[in-house]
């Protein structure tokens, strides 16, 4: 692997313990909480996470790897809010979902070729992109979505001090 692709690695390996960190100890109001009224929640945000990876994430590199340029459907965040399984939402369940689901994302990449990170996929929003390119993406949503819970939490804690 390049230097840069395990730095990517590192990268997603510590997204799990991250969100460990982040919130496996808040309260339900704290998970619940939404800085302005069209924002996600924490647990909003953890539910998002496990979805992407599972169905877009892992899906759009196992495509990329198995496929021959495939044409890689749009991801309506809208929509999956709008429809989300909210079966599984308490925190324990997201987070280990979370991790399994991780741990499965990162058993492929560990075992991918150099040859199978210069493959590509297309996609209306991105265009063209390499697997390569596809996992720095990915690290970038990770970070993205800590940052919004980083956030969150520092909002619920100046409108709710103390707890």
């Amino acid at each position: 692997m390049t230097s840069s692709r395990t730095q990517l690695v590192a990268a997603l390996e510590q997204t799990t313990p991250a969100l460990v960190g982040l919130t496996s100890s808040l309260s339900e109001q704290a998970l619940d909480f939404r800085p302005v009224s069209d924002a996600w929640s924490i647990r909003e945000i953890l539910a998002h996470l496990v979805d992407d990876e599972m169905y877009v994430m892992r899906t759009r590199l196992e495509r990329i790897i198995a496929e021959e340029k495939p044409l890689l459907a749009p991801h309506d965040e809208k929509q999956w809010y709008a429809s989300r399984n909210t079966s599984r939402d308490q925190i324990a369940e997201l987070l280990d979902d979370f991790a399994l689901q991780r741990a499965a994302s990162l058993g492929i990449i560990k075992m991918l070729r150099e040859s199978d990170w210069q493959r590509c996929g297309q996609q209306p929003e991105y265009g063209i992109f390499s697997a390569q390119e596809w996992l720095t993406n990915w690290v970038a949503h990770d970070q993205t979505h800590l940052q919004q819970i980083e956030s969150n939490l520092l909002g619920y804690r100046v409108q709710h001090p103390g707890r």
